[in-house]
């Protein structure tokens, strides 16, 4: 098609010369869990470390031997939200490393976005085995409540709470602040709680509903049919013995007893807590070993 001066261009080819010269900017997917458990993240080790379904294995050390070094996306504790104040969402979760030994290493990392893609800005590492009971974005600071072990206390069992705040802006996150808030003990249990594992890998039936609320030295709940109640006596993290439990005697449907009869049986037998990203974990004792009860705020 020639184009004589003067005539008025066709309007099929003024929409192709409109379109040709507009740029589409690449559509960014999604950021959600999933981005997070299958990003690239740095600060860890020499090499960043790509996740896969929120987990990355490297080699072993030695050929064929069982250490390697390991990284894991610590769901379920997570912030998607505008950290930084400039209207477009950015997240921050945790991540743990361990290679074999004792030591498992928590690490607090930043995702953000350079318009086209999301991807892992600053990684700050947090400790050996601590305990993380909360974050929470409020007024454009990141604020985090965690367990650390204490001065002349063993990595393994940590006592000291502490809480922290971060800033992030300018592709950097900066720790503003940190305050030492006594050692934990029963009393740090108090709120409600939904029960989500009566063992590591064994989650409850989504539709079987448990659940406990502690006040002071007192705990009820319903166990999935009955309402129970009781008390809570102990020092700390390690010293902890519930009961006598008391409840009413409805009876209902598999699998709501069934639940209901292993649950309770549990919490009698439960000797321990802790706090694991944000879960409460109560830790008890049968005659095949030690298993945890794991619950979620409500």
């Amino acid at each position: 098609m020639n184009y004589v001066p003067g005539r008025s261009l066709p309007v099929a080819l003024v929409l192709v010369l409109l379109l040709s010269g507009c740029s589409t900017a690449p559509e960014i997917k999604t950021l959600d869990v999933s981005t997070l458990e299958n990003l690239t993240y740095f600060g860890i080790y020499e090499e960043p470390v790509t996740l896969r379904h929120g987990s990355y294995e490297g080699e072993p050390f030695v050929p064929k031997g069982a250490a390697r070094p390991r990284v894991q996306f610590a769901e379920p504790l997570y912030v998607i939200g505008d950290l930084d104040g400039d209207g477009v969402n950015e997240a921050a979760g945790f991540l743990t490393e361990s290679s074999g030994g004792s030591g498992s290493y928590t690490y607090l990392a930043i995702v953000d976005s350079d318009n086209s893609q999301y991807k892992n800005v600053a990684t700050q590492k947090l400790g050996d085995r601590v305990k993380v009971r909360a974050l929470r974005l409020e007024q454009g600071r990141l604020e985090l409540d965690m367990v650390t072990a204490a001065p002349q206390e063993a990595a393994c069992c940590p006592t000291l709470k502490v809480h922290k705040s971060y800033r992030y802006a300018g592709g950097k996150l900066q720790q503003i602040s940190s305050k030492e808030e006594g050692h934990i003990s029963i009393q740090d249990l108090a709120g409600s709680w939904s029960l989500t594992h009566l063992a590591w890998n064994e989650p409850i039936p989504a539709e079987v509903k448990v659940d406990i609320v502690f006040e002071a030295d007192k705990f009820s709940g319903l166990a999935g049919c009955n309402r129970y109640f009781g008390g809570i006596k102990g020092k700390g993290p390690r010293d902890l013995a519930f009961g006598p439990i008391g409840a009413t005697r409805m009876m209902c449907p598999d699998p709501m007893m069934r639940v209901e009869d292993r649950y309770l049986q549990a919490l009698q037998s439960v000797k321990q807590f802790s706090f694991m990203f944000g879960q409460l974990a109560l830790s008890y004792q049968d005659d095949k070993g030690w298993h945890t009860l794991l619950f979620t705020p409500k």
